[in-house]
């Protein structure tokens, strides 16, 4: 994967490193949280404490956090060699990133499968305090009389999501409602 980088097109390291800046964000914290120490977990923490800023933000946590990866992306402008270190790890955690969630949210968009017809229904993944979250949510007239939680919180629970929070308004004759629900990452040896 790491060789991608050099079949795209003909953009420097650092412009590579700009472009992907969200996902290297979103990647190398969950990589780095859901593996013991490996290889590609030794050169993230290098990455890190080669870089001054990040390193000290990061200070004594056992987890990476999502703000030390963006300083460590701001501390690395105009270093070519590094940014290249830092794409060729990206590359590497993605794919077991990308895995890891696919088709989990797959299995959710078809919970909501049924609701779709009678609204407008949108899931997707956030990546807050370093755990499997997502959100779903639904925009239609009369939501709270139409929606069968008992069946939507039971199929949820079937996937290893504990733990949820149901926000709803009501605007007028509009009304929506988000679902959120999470798990701790698993943890890999």
């Amino acid at each position: 994967m790491r060789y991608l980088k050099y079949f795209e097109s003909k953009e420097n390291p650092e412009e590579l490193m700009l472009k992907y800046a969200d996902d290297i964000v979103r990647v190398l914290p969950i990589y780095y949280n859901s593996h013991s120490v490996d290889s590609l977990h030794n050169q993230i923490d290098e990455l890190i404490w080669d870089c001054r800023e990040a390193d000290r933000l990061r200070g004594d946590a056992e987890i990476l956090a999502e703000e030390v990866v963006r300083q460590l992306i701001e501390d690395l402008t105009g270093d070519f060699y590094t940014i290249d270190k830092l794409l060729d790890v990206y590359y590497d955690c993605k794919p077991f990133v990308d895995s890891l969630n696919k088709d989990l949210e797959k299995d959710i968009q078809e919970i909501f499968l049924d609701y779709s017809d009678m609204g407008k229904v949108e899931v997707s993944k956030t990546s807050k305090f370093n755990d499997d979250r997502y959100s779903v949510t639904i925009y239609m007239k009369d939501i709270f009389f139409k929606i069968n939680f008992e069946e939507v919180f039971g199929r949820i629970k079937e996937l290893g999501f504990e733990s949820y929070h149901v926000d709803g308004v009501k605007n007028g004759s509009s009304e929506n409602m988000t679902i959120s629900f999470w798990k701790p990452l698993p943890k890999f040896v």
